[in-house]
Order: C-alpha cells, then sequence, then structure tokens
C-alpha cells in the first residue's frame, strides 16, 4: 500500500468515526429543563465558588472539573509556548497559555532580545544574579523555567565573550594587580603590601563589579611614587 492508499485509508476511518459519533449524540436523551429552585441553588453555587474552591481538596476540585469541562484543546504557538482552549460543557470556551520546558535556550520567545539585555546591563557592572532578577522582572525566562537563572546569564556571557579574563594587565582603562606588577618589575603580593600600607590610597583603588578584580588607576604620579618605595625597600 502506497503513502497515497494509506491516507485515503485514515480519511475514510475517521469519516466512519464521526458518523458513528454523530448518531451516538443524536440518540443522546435531551436534558430536562431545571426546575426555577434548582436553577437558583445552581447560582447559588457559582457565587460562592471562588469562596469555596481554596478549601476543596485536589481530589473534589478534579471531580468538579470534569463535569464541567466538555474537552480540551492543545495547540503549539511556538517551541516554548502551548494555546490551551478549555471548552466548558456550556459550549463557552477558554483560553489560556502554557509555556513548558523545552531542550535549548535559543528556542525561548524573545531569546534574541534577551542577549542584548544581557550585554548592555553587564556594561553597566550588574553582576550575572543582578542581570537574572531583572530579566525575569522584564518577563524573560529560561528554558527549563519561568524565571531566568544565573547560570543562563552566566553561559550567554561565556558564549559571546563577555567576561573578564583573570590574567588581563589592563581592565577597563585601569591598571590590574598584575599589570601594575608587571609595570615595576615586582610581584602581586608587593602590590597588595602597599595597597595595605596605604602607599596606594584607597582612592585610587576600585573593584570590577563583576570579577571583583581590584583595578588601580593609571596616574604617572602613583608609578612614580611606588617606584621610589621600591628602590627604598631594596636599599633597606
Amino acid at each position: 500500500m502506497n503513502h497515497l492508499e494509506r491516507n485515503w485509508e485514515e480519511k475514510l476511518l475517521q469519516l466512519q468515526e464521526t458518523q458513528e459519533e454523530y448518531e451516538r449524540f443524536q440518540q443522546t436523551p435531551a436534558s430536562q429543563p431545571l426546575s426555577p429552585q434548582l436553577r437558583e441553588q445552581f447560582r447559588q453555587i457559582s457565587d460562592r465558588l471562588p469562596e469555596l474552591w481554596p478549601q476543596l481538596p485536589n481530589s473534589q476540585k478534579k471531580e468538579l472539573l470534569r463535569c464541567l469541562i466538555s474537552r480540551v484543546i492543545l495547540k503549539r504557538q511556538s517551541a516554548d509556548t502551548v494555546e490551551v482552549k478549555i471548552v466548558w460543557v456550556s459550549g463557552h470556551y477558554s483560553i489560556v497559555y502554557a509555556q513548558p520546558p523545552i531542550w535549548r535556550e535559543e528556542d525561548v520567545t524573545g531569546y534574541d532580545d534577551m542577549i542584548k539585555k544581557v550585554q548592555s546591563l553587564w556594561q553597566e557592572g550588574l553582576g550575572d544574579n543582578a542581570i537574572a532578577a531583572q530579566l525575569t522582572q522584564d518577563g524573560h525566562r529560561s528554558a527549563r523555567s519561568l524565571t531566568v537563572s544565573p547560570i543562563t546569564v552566566s553561559k550567554i556571557r561565556h558564549k559571546h565573550g563577555w567576561y573578564c579574563r583573570r590574567g588581563s594587565l589592563e581592565l577597563d582603562g585601569f591598571h590590574t594587580v598584575r599589570g601594575l606588577a608587571a609595570i615595576l618589575g615586582v610581584g602581586r603580593n608587593w602590590v597588595y603590601s602597599q595597597m595595605h600600607r596605604g602607599v596606594i590610597k584607597a582612592s585610587e583603588v576600585s573593584r570590577h563589579p563583576q570579577t571583583r578584580m581590584y583595578l588601580i588607576r593609571k596616574d604617572p604620579e602613583l608609578i612614580e611614587r611606588l617606584r621610589r618605595k621600591r628602590t627604598e625597600n631594596s636599599s633597606t
């Protein structure tokens, strides 16, 4: 049997099932109209349902929903979004959207925009935790979570090269401790000791917001001062 014949057989089977379903529907006795008293009782229940719902056990909630819902139709809108159409026994329907976990971060809705925001926030000096919190507040999410995790932010940064290399001699226009030590021809511990003793003033030092590396202001006077200090130490 070729592909066309299989499709034809499937369509005939679907038609037969639909006809049988319609015949069963026609044979179903029409429901009797509700009496005014019973209708009023149901109206009162519907008015109080939002109040009663939190007090019901899960088993009763499920049973009630089975009585109220005719069917549920799922339609995937995108890789990470599913349209859920709830058809009630009254014939009315409600539409809600669910965001199930997916495998790839790249398939998350708004992923390209999230990358741009990660870059912008990182350049402003925010760390991964703060960036993740801001992205979540802006409505972004991770592939397997309704929030953005710091790990997701870290992966995006490293994938695009937005990180500080620990061995850098300069960073954001400042000397690193390693870089200043190379200029002076000393070890990094010597530079740290001058910071501790106040030879390198607190106003001349800052911390990088992401790596927490020490950054020392580029200043010829500071370099000269440290060279004199190194000479003094060497002569004692």
